[in-house]
């Protein structure tokens, strides 16, 4: 196994225990360190991909703000991550080639689509919820505003079809889905009905979806 992948995901590993353990300091430790790890191992792209690697600031920015409640919190985690998903969308729509754009002529709806479907659906789904609760109903335009976003970024990783190596393409697709599950167990835990696996659920989704993302741009 690849060095950096093993202690990357001990870090994971170690910071779901000590949230199941409630050991918050072991999290506020941790948390951070998913992102700085991946930061640090990835210093190329500040010449590279260094959309991607400013990005990457606000992802961490994101993880640290959401270590701690309150709707403030949640604003600015939220916030956060879409800055990071704007750096990420634009370093992806970069990536693209006139070959890659000519091979995708006729074929983009097909690609959109399942990203627009989802999206529909689950703000569809969580429409109710929120408006019926007044503590989330003025959150209701900053979610759909970062539902479309998060979306966006999934079609941005599928619209690299034919522009990158079919290994990238399926490394960056696969993280940007598993970012868009990880994010969707997050608003289905705050919003609609709490259960006991979701931070298991969130973290893991969301530590391999960077991964993902990050190294599969190199490949």
């Amino acid at each position: 196994m690849n060095i950096k992948l093993f202690i990357y995901m001990a870090i994971v590993v170690a910071e779901i225990i000590c949230g199941y353990v409630g050991f918050r300091e072991g999290v506020y430790v941790l948390k951070p360190l998913i992102m700085l790890s991946l930061i640090y191992w990835h210093l190329d792209y500040l010449k590279t991909h260094p959309l991607l690697w400013i990005g990457m600031w606000f992802g961490l920015g994101g993880d640290v703000f959401l270590m701690f409640s309150g709707t403030q919190m949640f604003m600015a985690g939220l916030g956060s991550f879409l800055v990071m998903q704007l750096f990420y969308i634009t370093a992806f729509t970069k990536q693209k080639t006139a070959k890659g754009k000519q091979e995708l002529a006729g074929k983009t709806w097909q690609l959109v689509a399942p990203f627009a479907l989802y999206g529909l659906s689950f703000l569809a789904i969580l429409y109710p919820s929120m408006m019926n609760n007044a503590a989330t109903k003025g959150l209701w335009i900053p979610v759909v505003a970062y539902s479309v976003c998060l979306c966006s970024m999934g079609v941005a990783a599928a619209l690299r079809k034919y522009s990158v190596r079919q290994a990238s393409y399926v490394w960056v697709l696969a993280g940007a889905v598993l970012f868009i599950l990880s994010d969707s167990t997050i608003a289905l835990n705050k919003f609609m009905q709490p259960f006991d696996a979701s931070s298991l659920l969130v973290m893991t989704t969301y530590a391999a979806a960077q991964w993902l993302i990050i190294w599969g741009v190199k490949k």
